[in-house]
């Protein structure tokens, strides 16, 4: 994948107010992982716009202390529409070569944020999706704990769809043609969770 080009921001601009003044949200929940272009997409079940201030992605991984970490933080004013959809591109940028947490930065002008770290088709993933308070919103998962998280799993890799909810939002996960912030398009398969022949 390409490096990305990042906006700069100023240090103010990303900072979030204390935890406790936060509101808890709810309603907002995975409906896109994409492991050939390595994104992740959120959906709004609300009727409402969302902030997403506070709200964060934990991946899992068995080879690191502690077993997962934090690989994305909504920033202060970041909403999502009602029924809207926000998208987010792996970066492999370090803190400290962007001066901080690359989450919060737009990689583009259209809107799209970054998270830290990848996604593999080929691996056993588990996300978490947050909310200010640490209420868990969502749980992505493709493979089995004692396979070991983000690690290679017995299945083989479609490198043509993504993971996705079909209906948005509220759908079972199912393969379908990736569709980068806009509504999931139809069933293409069921999940490969079974042995490469």
């Amino acid at each position: 994948m390409s490096a990305l080009a990042l906006v700069s921001c100023k240090p103010n601009d990303l900072e979030t107010e204390d935890v406790q003044d936060i509101p808890a949200i709810s309603g907002v929940v995975f409906n896109e992982v994409d492991a050939n272009s390595k994104a992740i997409e959120l959906y709004n079940n609300n009727n409402t716009e969302t902030s997403l201030e506070g709200v964060t992605i934990v991946k899992y991984d068995s080879t690191k202390e502690g077993g997962k970490s934090t690989t994305w933080t909504g920033a202060k004013g970041l909403k999502i529409a009602a029924k809207g959809w926000i998208y987010l591109e792996s970066t492999d940028l370090s803190d400290e070569a962007e001066g901080g947490d690359p989450a919060y930065k737009y990689q583009d002008d259209k809107g799209t944020y970054v998270f830290k770290g990848g996604l593999s088709g080929k691996k056993n993933v588990k996300l978490e999706l947050l909310n200010s308070k640490g209420t868990i919103l969502d749980t992505f998962i493709r493979g089995t704990e004692g396979a070991g998280w983000n690690q290679v799993g017995p299945y083989a890799n479609d490198k043509t769809n993504s993971f996705s909810r079909v209906p948005d939002g509220t759908g079972e996960w199912v393969y379908a043609a990736p569709t980068k912030g806009a509504a999931n398009g139809a069933k293409t398969g069921d999940i490969a969770q079974t042995p490469k022949e």
